[in-house]
């Protein structure tokens, strides 16, 4: 290993040798492909290359180009497609496309959702030696391709590993950049040490409309680009990516900063022990020393006390960290700037917040807040403030989204950043970060003698839009109003599943189950909960991105539980997706000054049907709460008042009625009570009630606090947590350690694993497995080399790989995930299917099977 602490500002970067990509490009396809199904190793190359013993990826890199040569795609003419040859622009950059398919044909029956494809592209990749080292350090970069792999001309090894590309483009974002060039890696390139030699560089390029746009008459594009080069050892210190809020008149707007850490790969891991600032008004904290492993990137968390207010003099704010690694400590420092507003001038600003159960953050995360055009000290009750969620690819600084917020005396606007500029579609861990930050806005705005409404009214614009509807779904007590703009009406319905490999390979009871997995995010299950509750929904009748019947329907669905037709839907004639004045419309400023806070035994009086998936992310309405449910993963319904059940009858005080519910939690004038269902009768519960976790597999990202990815012995699950780690950095933001078995029994003896817990690796190559197997609170066991068996039900195949879900060992409110296979092809599936984007439909278990490479969801040997 290298011992490098050295900064990275002296360019060095010209003496190092050069990667030589190949300009050509040969590819097969387009083969159809399902929305959100890649993880599932799904690749149509592998039922019709090699043996079932060979490797089908490594048989691509070394199939001869036959031009002639042919595989069956229903998207061919004939029903066959072929090779095509592709060539990179002078800025790297490399367009996928097939002008010769009859695309206007193939969208004619299903939509957006035929035109969704994909392409196995390879290349040549020379990688030289660097001083006769034995591995030569990389940085890659694929942007807005799937995923890659290195395949050895001459020595491969199986099982091939792919890496997840950049396939947002966060590399193109503020964060990602690295300078105004092009030709610079982004801050977001995966650090990789690799044998020198000759390779095959595999990519898995995918066209999807939510990224690259309804392509209308046109053949679809993927525009995709490949950058590599040696990496100059050096660490990376707060490189583009630090988070660090604004001051206004002197005061920070933000408690927390977070400043990345990268180190190559092939150096040593390296631990920030401390950190301090050379201004006196300034105190740094950090909860716990942050060990950064070779080739991983952390954002260190620091807590930010502050004595005084700051002159405006001051321009920059040195920081000062202590870092240890296998030689002496050092001292690096650098210096961060500042940047000052004033209320007498009030503009947007940026304020941080930190996703955290009060000890070491999960992530340091920023909103932008808008301030009102003038603000009166003297109002007694300031208006509600507007909680906007951006829509998808779009940053929360972006000047055209902070102007779009209506102005009004008064009336405060934050913009929260859901996580990324994609997150998580404004679900789980992304709606976290918009609550977190709604919570943190009076405590900020204190520090300047502000105070603001602790009502919320919900905006939202496509993807927020999306996000307005789900949050105000989810919460309705937190809301007063939603105005959601050009939201579609679920991830599903945008861009249909039409087309999953998986449904014609697999048990429909199987893709049942797999589905499930969404339900917590279907919009138009839950809308009984905004029943009653001022909307005013607007959309462009012009509206090719998100059409115009994605409002229609939301508004109808609510309709129908309220049993009346008084929502309303905007929709505004010869208007498309987005303009700059949608929120300024005259209605909107209407629709603001009727809205009043409800009262909860009026809304009780009036009925509603309160609709969960997942207590864990579902609030209450008019203080009535779902706490827990009867069968987890089931849709849950509690009917309060209903007016299904009231036959004309006079209404009681409280009739409920439910389906799927177990415990329930009511606020009253004497407090929040649990009450548990027994046959038709509801008791109350003496001892106090521990909420738990529950799943799909996605909820692992809703952590409060680093994920940790515990490692045994074996070199590929170091392997694994690298990649894992790296991709919820660039897709989630998330902070993320890597713990050897030992040290995680010890930290868990300690209580000091609170967030979500990933463990690699069978039992007998992780202490961490055996521990948790051993408490029996899941029926999986390993009872010798190579096998497997749940519910005592054998799985022996070579290539069967499980993840799954498991208690958190010390804390109810997190959870824990084993990942594990019957073989290194087997554990290598199985970690695919860990969850970074949304929308794939992964349970709470899965366990994946060889065939899967080619039958996808029809290669799960079980779910559940």
């Amino acid at each position: 290993m290298r011992t490098v602490l050295e900064s990275s500002d002296d360019d060095s970067s010209s003496l190092l040798p050069l990667v030589v990509l190949g300009k050509k490009w040969q590819a097969v396809g387009p083969f159809p492909s399902g929305m959100r199904e890649h993880p599932f190793a799904y690749s149509p190359l592998s039922a019709s290359i090699g043996d079932d013993d060979d490797d089908a990826d490594i048989a691509f890199a070394r199939l001869p180009y036959d031009f002639h040569q042919t595989w069956p795609s229903e998207m061919g003419v004939g029903g066959r497609v072929g090779w095509t040859e592709f060539q990179s622009d002078s800025q790297g950059w490399v367009a996928v496309k097939y002008p010769h398919i009859e695309w206007k044909q193939l969208r004619a029956d299903h939509g957006w959702a035929a035109l969704q494809f994909q392409s196995f592209l390879r290349t040549s990749l020379s990688i030289p030696s660097l001083n006769n080292c034995s591995e030569t350090p990389l940085l890659i970069d694929l942007i807005q391709g799937t995923e890659f792999a290195l395949i050895d001309i001459q020595e491969p090894t199986t099982p091939t590993v792919w890496y997840a590309g950049d396939v947002y483009d966060f590399g193109g974002t503020s964060a990602g950049r690295r300078g105004k060039g092009d030709e610079e890696l982004s801050h977001f390139a995966r650090s990789l040490a690799v044998k020198p030699g000759q390779y095959t560089l595999l990519v898995r390029a995918m066209y999807e409309i939510r990224m690259f746009g309804d392509p209308h008459n046109s053949p679809p594009v993927i525009r995709l680009r490949v950058r590599v080069k040696v990496d100059d050892g050096k660490v990376e210190l707060g490189k583009g990516q630090n988070i660090m809020p604004d001051l206004v008149d002197g005061w920070f707007m933000g408690s927390w900063m977070s400043i990345p850490l990268r180190i190559p790969e092939g150096c040593d891991d390296v631990s920030v022990i401390a950190t301090d600032t050379a201004t006196h008004q300034i105190g740094l904290e950090m909860s716990r020393i942050v060990t950064v492993r070779s080739g991983q990137t952390r954002p260190v968390s620091i807590k930010i006390y502050q004595h005084g207010p700051i002159e405006k003099s001051l321009l920059a704010l040195k920081l000062i960290f202590i870092l240890k690694s296998e030689g002496p400590d050092r001292t690096e420092s650098m210096s961060i700037p500042l940047k000052h507003h004033t209320l007498t001038q009030p503009g947007p600003f940026k304020m941080t917040h930190a996703i955290s159960d009060g000890h070491m953050p999960a992530l340091v995360s920023y909103a932008m807040v808008v301030p009102p055009p003038f603000i009166n000290p003297t109002t007694l009750q300031p208006p509600p403030v507007i909680l906007a969620l951006h829509g998808a690819g779009v940053e929360a600084s972006s000047p055209s989204w902070t102007k779009a917020m209506p102005r009004r005396q008064d009336t405060w606007a934050i913009l929260p950043t859901g996580k990324t500029e994609w997150g998580e579609d404004w679900h789980g861990g992304s709606m976290t970060d918009s609550w977190s930050a709604r919570d943190s806005l009076q405590e900020n705005l204190t520090k300047i003698g502000v105070k603001v409404s602790d009502q919320t009214i919900l905006l939202g614009h496509s993807n927020g839009g999306q996000g307005a509807w789900h949050l105000a779904a989810r919460y309705p007590d937190r809301v007063i109003g939603v105005i959601p703009a050009a939201g579609y009406l679920k991830i599903q319905d945008y861009v249909p599943y039409l087309h999953l490999t998986s449904n014609h390979y697999a048990d429909p009871a199987l893709m049942g189950i797999l589905m499930s997995a969404l339900t917590p995010y279907n919009n138009d299950l839950y809308a009984s909960n905004l029943s009653n509750i001022p909307i005013l929904a607007i959309h462009g009748s012009q509206d090719d991105n998100v059409p115009p019947r994605h409002s229609r329907e939301h508004v109808a669905l609510i309709s129908a539980w309220e049993g009346k037709n008084d929502i309303k839907l905007l929709e505004v004639p010869g208007r498309g997706h987005w303009w700059n004045e949608i929120f300024a419309l005259p209605e909107v400023g209407q629709f603001l000054d009727t809205l009043r806070p409800r009262k909860a035994d009026e809304e009780r009086k009036e009925g509603f049907t309160l609709t969960t998936a997942n207590p864990d992310e579902t609030g209450s309405r008019a203080g009535i709460r779902i706490v827990e449910l009867q069968t987890p993963g089931r849709l849950a319904r509690l009917d309060v008042n209903a007016r299904q059940w009231r036959n004309g009858s006079r209404i009681p005080e409280l009739d409920l009625r439910s389906t799927n519910v177990k415990r329930i939690e009511i606020t009253s004038g004497r407090g929040a009570g649990v009450f548990v269902k027994s046959k038709q009768t509801w008791e109350e519960e003496m001892s106090p009630y521990q909420p738990r976790a529950y799943g799909p597999m996605i909820r692992l990202l809703a952590s409060t606090a680093p994920i940790a990815f515990v490692i045994g012995r074996d070199v590929q699950h170091l392997n694994i947590a690298k990649r894992l780690a790296h991709d919820l950095y660039v897709y989630q933001r998330q902070d993320s350690e890597i713990l050897s078995d030992g040290d995680a029994l010890l930290r868990i003896a300690q209580d000091e694993l609170l967030g979500s817990i990933v463990s690699i690796g069978r039992p007998e190559d992780n202490r961490l497995t055996d521990y948790l197997l051993k408490q029996c609170k899941i029926p999986l066991a390993f009872p010798t080399k190579s096998v497997m068996t749940l519910n005592d039900e054998l799985v022996y195949e070579a290539g069967a790989g499980i993840i799954t879900l498991h208690p958190h060992p010390t804390h109810r409110r997190a959870l824990a995930c084993i990942i594990a296979g019957n073989d290194a092809l087997g554990l290598e599936l199985a970690a695919r299917l860990f969850p970074i984007r949304t929308g794939v439909p992964i349970p709470d278990w899965v366990i994946i099977g060889r065939q899967a490479t080619w039958k996808a969801a029809g290669g799960f040997i079980g779910a559940g």
